[in-house]
């Protein structure tokens, strides 16, 4: 419901707030933490607020969910060892260092987001777009918090205040910890629809998302999108840095809105129409189907409705909370 919209920007503002304020104070290894674990925090809220696999185990989210995380920690580990300079970089690269941090590095974590996702491709229950926006916007959240944490984990063995300036690390922190992840999320889940337009919708969706909505130019603008973020984050820093990500995120998520929309009319066509619910939206009784036949919204994109008291009345009550 829009209310619940508001409640959802007002938690993301308030988690801004917290980053901001414990990077303030000098508790820079808690802000870390509590930047990287924002995003994936209002993800999960969301899933389990939406109930979008009502129907379907546990293990299904769940599994991408881990998978993220496991794969983040792996390339986190991985790059402390290989390529030790991470969040705290300060230095100026030479060009082999950024074609390796700007280039290959953010092709193989955007490869490694693809994988979880991939795996439930073959699956034709998960059939139309909306699925693969879900499966790769989730394993894109969880594996950026995730190496975003462990690539920085050094910065933990200096205390709890080590020494540094606040405003830079406020900057990055809001860069890599927040449009980072919104970056990955819109550019992955977006990516991922385009596989699932192709092998799993409809044949006469295929063209609906244009260009895009091909698996190969999907994977290629999403690899340019991430590659574009590792340029930024290896060439840039202060506030350009984080400028520039949060418009290149912009793009991302302009981009995923445009499957999502296309997966909800999509599961339109697949559902019956069904007894008046409560609209959780306006509040008001309108047919059980995908959109509200009052408000226009997308039942779908909101928590469960309950039935209403009797045909076409009017909910007893307001909607849920």
């Amino acid at each position: 419901p829009r209310a619940e919209m508001e409640a959802f920007r007002l938690a993301a503002a308030g988690g801004v707030v917290v980053v901001v304020a414990l990077a303030a104070a000098g508790l820079f290894p808690v802000a870390l933490v509590a930047a990287a674990g924002l995003v994936p925090l209002l993800m999960v809220i969301y899933l389990v607020d939406v109930d979008v696999y009502e129907d379907e185990p546990l293990r299904v989210i769940a599994g991408t969910i881990a998978w993220g995380v496991a794969a983040g920690a792996a390339m986190g580990w991985a790059l402390r060892v290989l390529v030790p300079e991470g969040l705290v970089a300060v230095g100026r690269p030479d060009q082999g260092e950024t074609l390796l941090r700007g280039v290959a590095v953010p092709l193989l974590e955007g490869a490694l987001m693809f994988l979880g996702p991939l795996a439930l491709l073959r699956y034709r229950r998960f059939n139309d777009v909306l699925d693969g926006v879900t499966f790769g916007a989730t394993s894109a959240v969880f594996f950026t918090g995730t190496l975003t944490i462990v690539g920085a984990a050094d910065l933990f063995a200096a205390g709890l205040r080590p020494p540094g300036d606040p405003l830079p690390w406020i900057i990055r922190l809001l860069g890599h910890g927040i449009a980072a992840p919104l970056l990955a999320a819109g550019a992955v889940g977006a990516a991922c629809a385009g596989l699932w337009l192709r092998y799993r919708a409809p044949v006469a969706d295929r063209a609906a998302l244009g260009l895009v909505g091909r698996p190969l130019a999907a994977v290629a603008l999403a690899a340019a999108l991430l590659v574009a973020g590792g340029l930024t984050g290896t060439l840039l820093r202060g506030a350009a840095e984080m400028l520039v990500l949060l418009g290149l995120a912009a793009i991302a998520l302009v981009w995923a809105r445009r499957a999502i929309h296309l997966g909800l009319l999509q599961e339109a066509r697949e559902v019956e129409i069904g007894p008046p619910v409560a609209c959780a939206n306006c509040g008001r009784a309108t047919p059980s189907h995908t959109f509200c036949g009052r408000c226009g919204i997308s039942l779908h994109a909101l928590p469960k409705p309950r039935p209403a008291s009797g045909p076409g009345a009017e909910p007893a009550s307001g909607p849920p909370a």
